[in-house]
């Protein structure tokens, strides 16, 4: 005869069906992450004693999601919509979401003198996007001394400045270089101005150092670890290398790239300044662009040419292991030396006298093309669900969702219940990876069977 269970084992039965299908995937382990983090945000935002004036829950929600996954897009103008306590949970959401939660995690374990074990550090690999779980332990000790250096340091710089101007009390400056300190080298684009920067557009100090805190934190960790252990070109990591001279490349061909569209062609929003104020703008937003969100210009009045060059700066991104999104520029630069090597006659894929394997080279394509598909898809919704915005409009707000990087054509709080709820997975998506989200519902398993090969006629 059966044995019935009981109304507690029944209840325990479920909660180890639940842990299971949450935890058997380091994948959804980490989107779980992100989510709790979330919902928790959202709720301390809705609560009266976080806000100066009504915010709704669903616009609570937006909050969070973009605070946690460091993008900066808003649905209202959170100086005035939040007080103190509200910024400080936005800015805790930011930090978390720039660290990554498992980065959190394992640092309070290491405080608690908790062992980290085997699990923790797989998990933290996948978080990371880290080629194997060694040497975690010291990776998030190096990222936590550097998020708290660098982030200091930053503070005290925008803390002077708004001070040097005599707008600001002492604290009231402390209070504004802190926040942006966070939120630039978490690069969210986080701002507490309605204007977001564009009071600051000519000041050099304001503008360079939010943009060496961008670039600092665009990076990632571990190649500024392998820059400070190394500190010699030829002895550098192949993703360190790739990474700074994609940093000089791509944010100088953009950098360029907008001085002629903006300020040399006649369709350009700085047309008939002056040389020195156009390199200030256009600097700035090469800079932020491809994952912070910040602005000293109005990005809908930019030339139509522009508008496009920003799109793909912002789907391609950052780097890996960094506070920033996008597609990574190592994985533009495999596909582009696969490609190049395929055109060539090439046997191997070789960047910078490394041949790159096989896997990663599959990896990149599966990033890039899952990613555009997500991106079509969500962008047909939207715009089926939206009639009443521009198309453009809508395909420039979710690439920003999903690059995190939080510039908008000024229709995020013009969206629907519904639009904004697929920019928030977006968000999301563009935060933990597209391969993240599939892995959390594919099944993954090699099959025993091989069958015949064959040949495509392909192109």
């Amino acid at each position: 005869m059966r044995h019935r269970l009981s109304a507690r084992e029944l209840r325990l039965k479920r909660i180890e069906a639940m842990y299971r299908v949450v935890f058997e995937k380091p994948a959804r382990f980490i989107a779980a992450g992100f989510l709790f983090a979330i919902l928790i945000g959202a709720t301390l935002l809705y609560m009266p004693f976080s806000q100066n004036e009504a915010v709704p829950w669903i616009d609570c929600l937006f909050i969070a999601t973009s605070a946690g996954t460091v993008t900066g897009l808003s649905t209202v103008d959170i100086g005035s919509s939040f007080n103190t306590f509200g910024e400080l949970v936005i800015v805790t959401l930011i930090q978390i979401g720039g660290l990554g939660f498992m980065t959190v995690a394992l640092m309070l374990l290491s405080v608690l003198g908790r062992k980290i074990g085997l699990k923790q550090r797989i998990l933290l690999q996948e978080s990371l996007n880290l080629s194997g779980p060694g040497g975690t332990v010291r990776l998030v000790r190096n990222i936590v001394f550097t998020t708290v250096i660098v982030q200091l340091i930053g503070m005290l710089f925008l803390t002077f400045e708004l001070y040097s101007t005599g707008d600001y009390s002492f604290l009231s400056a402390v209070h504004y270089g802190f926040f942006h300190a966070v939120s630039a080298f978490n690069n969210a684009g986080f701002a507490l101005w309605p204007d977001n920067l564009m009071s600051f557009e000519q000041n050099t100090a304001i503008v360079f150092t939010v943009s060496l805190l961008l670039i600092i934190g665009g990076l990632g960790f571990t190649t500024i670890a392998d820059v400070a252990e190394v500190r010699v070109w030829k002895r550098l990591a192949l993703h360190s290398k790739i990474m700074i001279a994609s940093l000089v490349i791509i944010n100088g061909i953009a950098w360029l790239a907008l001085l002629f569209f903006e300020w040399v062609s006649n369709e350009g929003s700085l047309h008939g300044r002056s040389f020195s104020e156009a390199l200030h703008v256009t600097f700035f937003q090469a800079v932020t662009t491809r994952t912070a969100g910040f602005n000293t210009i109005d990005i809908a009045a930019m030339a139509p040419v522009s508008i496009g060059l920003i799109l793909i700066l912002m789907y391609i991104g950052a780097g890996a292991a960094s506070t920033g999104s996008g597609i990574k520029v190592t994985t533009v630069a495999v596909i582009l030396a696969d490609m190049w090597a395929f055109i060539a006659g090439k046997k191997e894929t070789v960047i910078l006298e490394r041949t790159i394997d096989v896997f990663q080279i599959k990896k990149a394509y599966v990033v890039a093309f899952s990613s555009f598909f997500f991106i079509l898809t969500i962008t047909s919704l939207v715009i089926l669900t939206n009639g009443h915005l521009p198309a453009s409009a809508i395909l420039f707000e979710t690439v920003s969702a999903f690059g995190t990087v939080g510039l908008s054509l000024g229709i995020t709080a013009d969206l629907n219940m519904f639009g904004k709820g697929l920019i928030m997975f977006m968000m999301l998506l563009g935060r933990v990876g597209s391969l993240t989200i599939l892995f959390t519902v594919a099944r993954q398993a090699d099959r025993k069977l091989r069958y015949p090969k064959e040949k495509l006629l392909i192109g």
